[in-house]
């Protein structure tokens, strides 16, 4: 997918969260875009490594800030600890008009939207990173699994680590 491609994709995943009523933080745009390749095979070509909050990509927060330089996202602040929130203008609603990933994905995309999208950014962080290690170390167990996640997330329970990969299957299940 080309630079221009990504972005007309970014400008309408970030409506497509402010229409979910998510906080449409960068963590959300991130997470949501992750799930999406993961889940919905999702080509963007965007490559996101485990990072501080979970699966990151570069090149997708380069996107992000292209978006606000054009003026095609805006950025509103809140009060700490909270990040801003971000929205898209006119013109990133014209940008990401038509869609260029098609009709059927972008249907796919609104459904991971609202299932997503009104997650804390905290959930979504633990969400993923159990989802990153499910596609890419693939565990030989639920077990190995949780391990796994709290060794790279020591500050989830382990309750909060199985509730995780529960919730990761359940959505796995839904957006198969």
């Amino acid at each position: 997918m080309k630079e221009g491609q990504r972005l007309r994709l970014s400008a309408s995943v970030v409506q497509m969260l402010n229409e979910a009523e998510s906080w449409t933080g960068r963590m959300h745009i991130h997470k949501l875009l992750y799930f999406a390749q993961e889940l919905l095979g999702l080509d963007s070509e965007y490559e996101f490594v485990l990072y501080q909050r979970g699966p990151y990509s570069f090149e997708l927060d380069a996107d992000i800030r292209s978006l606000r330089s054009i003026g095609a996202v805006d950025i509103t602040p809140n009060p700490p600890p909270y990040g801003p929130s971000y929205g898209v203008t006119d013109l990133g609603k014209v940008l990401g008009k038509p869609s260029p990933v098609g009709d059927p994905m972008v249907a796919k995309l609104r459904e991971l939207a609202k299932e997503l999208g009104p997650r804390h950014a905290t959930e979504l962080e633990l969400l993923a990173t159990t989802l990153y290690v499910l596609s890419n170390e693939r565990p030989e167990s639920d077990k190995a699994t949780v391990e796994r996640v709290r060794s790279l997330k020591p500050q989830f329970s382990e309750d909060e680590a199985e509730n995780a990969l529960q919730q990761v299957r359940q959505i796995q299940e839904r957006f198969r």
